[in-house]
């Protein structure tokens, strides 16, 4: 019962002194193995980032996404769903838009948003009651380009990144 006591109170003291990333850094690492092991023959790119891992695919059109989604959009987000349903943790749809305005009218950032709420709601509906309010939207359009791109983040690509969140506490 000490050693338990003794384990707890060094956890508390490394959190207090700022050391939760050994934590989050196991988490990152147990969910970006088995996400790449789930995607590894699908066109849904992996990635670690430092909240989570990002479960990213490309739109080719998002003029047309923002009306209704494709077949192909709807198909990776049955997978990721499929994937999300595993795992306790809460995602967020990102969109990312190049900078244009299409023939719609709406600016590239409004077209992003109209795609994050359609994502969301075919994410909703997937899951049914079940994890309704693990899965949250945002449209950033063109003002949040890729990273790590060679040119250094210039780079817009139209794409759907799904952040899949760690807590601190490595769960």
């Amino acid at each position: 019962m000490k050693k338990y006591i003794l384990f707890i109170l060094l956890i508390t003291v490394l959190k207090a002194y700022g050391y939760e990333y050994i934590f989050n850094d196991r988490c990152i690492n147990e969910l970006y193995s088995s996400a790449v092991s789930e995607f590894r023959q699908t066109e849904i790119i992996v990635e670690k980032d430092s909240m989570g891992i990002i479960l990213r695919f490309f739109v080719q059109n998002p003029v047309e996404e923002y009306k209704i989604l494709s077949k192909k959009t709807v198909n990776n987000l049955e997978k990721i769903h499929l994937f999300l349903a595993k795992i306790e943790n809460s995602a967020i749809i990102e969109v990312h838009t190049a900078d244009s305005v299409g023939k719609s009218g709406l600016k590239s950032w409004e077209i992003s948003a109209v795609i994050a709420g359609r994502a969301e709601a075919e994410m909703r509906k997937l899951f049914g009651g079940a994890g309704y309010d693990r899965v949250s939207s945002v449209g950033y359009g063109e003002f949040f380009p890729a990273k790590n791109t060679p040119n250094k983040g210039v780079n817009y690509s139209n794409r759907i990144d799904i952040i899949v969140q760690c807590n601190i506490s490595g769960e």
